[in-house]
């Protein structure tokens, strides 16, 4: 069901040392969402970054500081980015197309794939793999063969190919398709079907979505995937060219398609990864995605695969906790190392289960145990379900240094989104806490189901609120909702949430009062 959403808010805050630095990539371009970010490997210092729709960001100094690009192809961009970078610098920029010659959504009808070698300053026109009639091709991920004697230097992406995008007819399937590149990725070869079954094309829950691979000691080619409340997998031995019989592997309780309180899609798509360091886990494949759980609510999930994922450990949950949902997670190897990173949406420490905080968890014994962080150093207030927050964030991990990047709603901006970054150590992750800003603001959401009022405060505030909520707009009488106490800074809980019922007209007033302001509001 579509919801009406309207919102109003106060954003004061003092500041104080944050023990994680945040540092806002992009509060500039237009709604941005569906973050990725990949350390150069080669050269540390060197970040790149991308966000929807064309967006492309570099640092050169670990993330410090940024430069906003937009990114430029002859073959469209029209995003879902997916950033990778290789063992000798280059850059890897993966997005879906934007043919001119059709209309949306065929104009998506390959993954293009753009270069960079000079540190991901520029990139190449690009090439493109899976072009096949006016069939969509979307969803997609990259990995490179950097270490195998028979495959080094393949390139390899999966993806989902839709016959026809949001189609009912249940003659229109999905599937996963995957293509390697032997060139550097100058070129593509043909495109394969690599499931044994086909989903439906509406985009959710029986949609074979999600396809991410990973490469194996010898080179072999892993890809997992969602669709039916499980989790697929299958196998390459001779570098992509022939693959074996599709294998569940886990299930997700409620599907990959989850709903989330003020969110307007989240997913709980797999992301594999495989460890290639020298560690004591050298050649474990870690398999994470997020579900959620009847009576519990947003998880996430990881196993693990010591056999090329012939079989797996059972279930592991990343988050410390399962009070409030835990949604959006991606996860990254450092493969110095082999340390596994996971960073996610927590509503944890909310009690009307709406506010977010960002958390990074890291293991250190093969995911068999994680350390959760918090790493925002306030929370945040969703966009509401009318406003996409993106599918995904993205992780990388090098040598210690630790890039989580997300989606964020900055609140100082009149609830613009925004893409940040943390600046995180490894040490410093296991040593310090993030140190929290006294923040106050507060946001009024309108849906079709009911009115909700939500104040934040990590000072002390006196509110008042109240809302009167009339069936019609020409209703003479209505139901009048109130509220009115005090946020205190060593309270526990630091939010205060009034539910209306549902009406067609809403009128409202707020008095908030603390050391150093005074606000009385009131509106239709």
């Amino acid at each position: 069901m579509k919801h009406l959403f309207s919102s109003f808010l106060l954003f004061l805050q003092t500041l104080s040392f944050a023990q994680y630095p945040i540092v806002t990539i992009d509060n500039q371009t237009y709604g941005p969402n569906e973050p990725s970010i990949y350390i150069n490997p080669a050269n540390p210092a060197q970040i790149v970054a991308g966000s929807n729709i064309n967006n492309h960001y570099v640092s050169s100094d670990t993330g410090k500081t940024w430069e906003i690009k937009t990114l430029r192809s002859s073959l469209g961009v029209y995003g879902d980015p997916v950033i990778y970078a290789d063992e000798y610098g280059n850059f890897y920029f993966c997005h879906l197309a934007a043919t001119k010659t059709k209309k949306y959504p065929n104009w998506i009808d390959r993954i293009v794939v753009q270069k960079s070698d000079d540190g991901g300053k520029s990139f190449n026109d690009g090439s493109f793999a899976g072009l096949n009639g006016d069939k969509e091709q979307d969803k997609h991920w990259i990995v490179k063969d950097q270490h195998s004697l028979l495959h080094k230097d393949n390139i390899y992406i999966s993806w989902t190919e839709f016959d026809n995008y949001d189609s009912k007819d249940p003659q229109d399937h999905s599937r996963i398709r995957f293509a390697r590149s032997v060139d550097g990725a100058a070129s593509f070869e043909q495109a394969i079907t690599i499931s044994d079954t086909v989903g439906d094309c509406l985009d959710d829950d029986n949609t074979l979505e999600g396809a991410t691979p990973a490469i194996g000691k010898n080179g072999e080619v892993y890809v997992a995937w969602s669709g039916f409340g499980k989790i697929y997998f299958d196998k390459s031995l001779d570098g992509g060219r022939t693959w074996g019989k599709d294998r569940v592997i886990a299930t997700q309780d409620e599907g990959w398609v989850l709903d989330f309180d003020q969110i307007y899609r989240s997913n709980g798509l797999p992301f594999l990864v495989a460890d290639h360091s020298r560690g004591k886990y050298k050649n474990r494949l870690y398999l994470l995605w997020g579900e959620s759980l009847p009576g519990i609510g947003g998880e996430i999930k990881l196993k693990y695969s010591d056999n090329g994922g012939d079989s797996w450990s059972d279930e592991i949950t990343v988050n410390s906790s399962s009070v409030g949902d835990q949604f959006l997670p991606h996860i990254a190897i450092d493969q110095t190392d082999g340390t596994v990173y996971v960073v996610f949406y927590d509503r944890r420490n909310s009690a009307s289960n709406l506010l977010m905080d960002v958390y990074v968890a890291f293991s250190e014994d093969g995911g068999q145990t994680f350390t959760n962080k918090l790493i925002t150093p306030q929370p945040f207030l969703p966009p509401g379900k009318e406003v996409f927050f993106g599918d995904y964030n993205g992780i990388s991990a090098h040598k210690g240094i630790i890039r989580p990047i997300w989606t964020s709603m900055d609140e100082s901006l009149k609830g613009k989104l925004s893409i940040q970054t943390a600046l995180l150590k490894k040490d410093l992750l296991k040593t310090k806490n993030q140190s929290l800003k006294d923040t106050l603001f507060y946001k009024f959401y309108r849906t079709a189901e009911d009115n909700v009022f939500v104040i934040y405060s990590g000072k002390m505030v006196e509110y008042s609120l109240k809302i009167k909520v009339k069936k019609s707009k020409t209703s003479l009488f209505g139901k009048t909702y109130k509220k009115h106490g005090i946020i205190k800074p060593d309270d526990l809980n630091k939010e205060v949430i009034l539910k209306a019922g549902k009406g067609k007209k809403i009128d409202y007033k707020i008095k908030l009062k603390g050391k150093d302001f005074e606000v009385n509001y009131s509106g239709k």
